[in-house]
């Protein structure tokens, strides 16, 4: 019986089981498909997508969830264009595949037109705003061929279903004198005081001006921005301020991506705040902050250049108190500066504008804006004397400066 020579392990049945390590161990060629050079698997390989010897499958991709349609948080998608790719390993066509072409396998079911799935991926797009598993209980609950079987009444009172999930009604009940503006001067509540103000023009420290105050209770002002240019100041004044959902083409344009005509999300007479963190779904109100430095956030803390910061008088208007309302909340994201939503702003209702320079954002959060020593408001409306003291006084303890508003100053952490 022969052995080997470095190892020592001698030979049974006619092979030597070389030690661990043993330079005259024979080695192994792992097996490879001649096609596609896929590796062994078992008794076959792992073929590569593309390969001929690859086995076929056929999946029923109308048996899943309709939630499966759609994938969020692709850079460069819009929500109503979120479909889901294609998955050549499983192998699973896209979402848009799925939604309109006809079944590969299984039952037949009609397309869904093109308006209608676009609806639905605005609403799927739409979940991460809101509390997922809540949302995904209704989602789940439905196959994509189930939902191709409705008729467009009933899918759309699904994908009604799917957006009352995901973000809770509101009216616009509550009179503007009645909101909530703190009585404190503590700059570090979970909301900051109205008429916050730098320590002086062009430093980034701050301060509450009027002390013991309550300026938005007393004055009624709020502030937005709101335009860029002279047409946006001669649509202000000849129309009033509108929610952005009115406008259908900004909504499905590339800015915001978003089909809403048609489901409950298109009732501008009620509001809609996202339940994942209880803010507010912007695109549903009118939002104003009650002090003027929040006011320059508007309309996205990533504008940069030139734009409009008005005042507004919201002391006989109907609203709906964000602030108060998110207060208390779980998970709130609290916006310090104090928001109010409205479902419109007359044009009686606007006092006036000046012009500020916005700088965009920094990625830790907070925003910039210039305001520079030639800003002075346009009055438009009839402020009242104190009224316009009030706005005078405010704009004096900001112009002539360049600031970066800190995170600390944007929403409460």
């Amino acid at each position: 019986m022969s052995a080997c020579t470095e190892c020592g392990k001698k030979e049974m049945f006619g092979e030597i089981a070389h030690k661990p390590g043993c330079s005259l161990k024979p080695v192994v060629v792992g097996k490879k498909c001649a096609e596609c050079g896929g590796p062994g698997f078992g008794a076959g390989f792992r073929h590569t997508p593309g390969c001929s010897k690859n086995p076929v499958r056929v999946v029923d991709g109308l048996s899943l969830p309709i939630g499966s349609v759609c994938k969020t948080g692709v850079p460069g998608v819009l929500p109503l264009r979120s479909y889901a790719p294609a998955n050549p390993n499983i192998p699973l066509p896209s979402g848009e595949v799925l939604l309109k072409s006809p079944a590969a396998m299984g039952a037949p079911a009609p397309p869904v037109t093109d308006k209608m799935a676009e609806r639905l991926l605005t609403a799927l797009a739409s979940i991460i705003n809101g509390k997922v598993e809540a949302v995904r209980e209704v989602t789940n609950g439905i196959t994509i061929r189930v939902f191709r079987k409705l008729g467009e009444g009933q899918q759309l009172a699904f994908i009604n279903r799917v957006w009352n999930k995901i973000c809770t009604v509101h009216d616009f009940n509550t009179l503007g004198s009645a909101m909530s503006d703190p009585v404190s001067d503590d700059m570090d509540g979970p909301t900051l005081p109205s008429s916050v103000c730098p320590l002086a023009p062009g430093m980034n420290q701050f301060k509450k001006r009027l002390k013991g105050q309550q300026p938005f209770r007393e004055f009624g002002i709020g502030f937005r921005v709101d335009g860029a240019d002279q047409g946006s100041i001669d649509r202000i004044l000849g129309q009033g301020m509108t929610q952005q959902r009115e406008n259908a083409a900004f909504m499905l344009g590339p800015r915001r991506g978003l089909r809403l005509d048609a489901t409950i999300l298109s009732d501008i007479s009620r509001a809609r705040c996202w339940t994942g963190n209880n803010d507010i779904f912007n695109e549903t109100a009118v939002c104003v902050s009650r002090n003027f430095f929040g006011g320059t956030a508007f309309p996205e803390r990533e504008t940069n250049g030139t734009c409009y910061l008005w005042a507004v008088y919201c002391g006989d208007l109907k609203g709906f108190d964000t602030e108060a309302y998110q207060l208390g909340l779980p998970n709130s994201r609290q916006w310090r500066p104090g928001e109010k939503a409205f479902r419109f702003i007359p044009v009686s209702n606007i006092l006036g504008y000046i012009q500020i320079d916005r700088r965009g954002a920094s990625k830790k959060g907070g925003w910039s804006v210039d305001i520079t020593t030639q800003a002075a408001w346009t009055f438009t409306g009839k402020p009242t004397v104190k009224q316009r003291t009030y706005l005078e006084d405010e704009l004096a303890a900001w112009k002539g400066g360049s600031y970066t508003i800190p995170p600390a100053y944007d929403f409460a952490t």
